[in-house]
């Protein structure tokens, strides 16, 4: 990796490090002031929605300020119909849940409790779970890892722009909710970085990562709501016939995922 390479990666991962500091601060030091003071619905709101994308926004775009742009442009670019979006779902899905499993079991047999929305909080404030999980995370986290980082990364060429954008998505992932979703969060991460580069566009990215949050995140949780037996026949799903899909899929397109 060049010299210039390096100074982007370290700018942009220091810009990240600001807006995350921004969010954590807020969660940590603010937000608990406004408890009893504001309802619990609008300091959810502030904390996952308007400061990240406020000030935190604004904390980053300050670190990158004066850096150019270097979007890398994929040639011929990728068009995608309902097809093609459905295998990259299978292809998501097969790639970051089993990574994400066999984290989990990892830390469990060691004695680490997992972290994240439990069953009970997901279902006791639906409405918000679900306009921050699919519209409000798959628009906005699309727009900050694979636009305006992304966007930045060009230099590295395809595969090195992917891979450090995953990267940069998956660490707070690690921070906040644990090592399983920080290995899940990169395992999609390289999917969502290469449906952009390889489309031009982000409106893929978007609905993949809604469709993530709705098999990850939804179903699961559904599942262990209704009967834990529904939850071992749905990782037996996934894993039983997601996961071979998946590999059928990467064999057959594996020109196209090669660059």
């Amino acid at each position: 990796m060049s010299k210039n390479n390096i100074i982007t990666v370290v700018r942009v991962s220091l810009a990240l490090v600001l807006w995350y500091a921004v969010v954590f601060l807020y969660r940590t030091y603010i937000d608990p002031v406004f408890e009893g003071v504001l309802s619990e619905l609008l300091r959810n709101v502030l904390a996952t929605m308007v400061v990240p994308y406020t000030i935190g926004l604004g904390v980053f775009f300050l670190a990158l300020s004066g850096m150019k742009k270097t979007p890398y442009v994929c040639e011929p670019q990728m068009s995608l119909g309902f097809g093609g979006m459905l295998k990259l779902f299978v292809i998501q899905t097969g790639l970051s849940f089993p990574l994400m499993i066999a984290v989990t079991v990892i830390t469990r047999i060691t004695g680490h409790d997992a972290t994240g929305i439990t069953p009970d909080e997901l279902f006791g404030k639906l409405g918000f779970y679900i306009v921050l999980l699919l519209i409000f995370n798959p628009v906005f986290e699309e727009l900050l890892f694979r636009k305006f980082i992304l966007e930045r990364l060009g230099g590295l060429g395809f595969k090195g722009a992917v891979i450090v954008s995953a990267i940069l998505f998956a660490v707070p992932h690690c921070i906040s909710i644990g090592p399983a979703q920080m290995f899940y969060a990169f395992a999609i991460g390289l999917v969502w970085g290469f449906v952009t580069l390889k489309t031009g566009k982000l409106w893929p990215a978007v609905i993949l990562h809604s469709l993530a949050n709705v098999y990850g995140s939804f179903l699961p949780m559904i599942a262990a709501k209704t009967d834990p037996a529904m939850s071992a026949l749905f990782v037996l799903f996934t894993m039983a016939v997601m996961v071979p899909l998946t590999v059928v899929l990467m064999v057959k397109n594996r020109r196209v995922i090669a660059g």
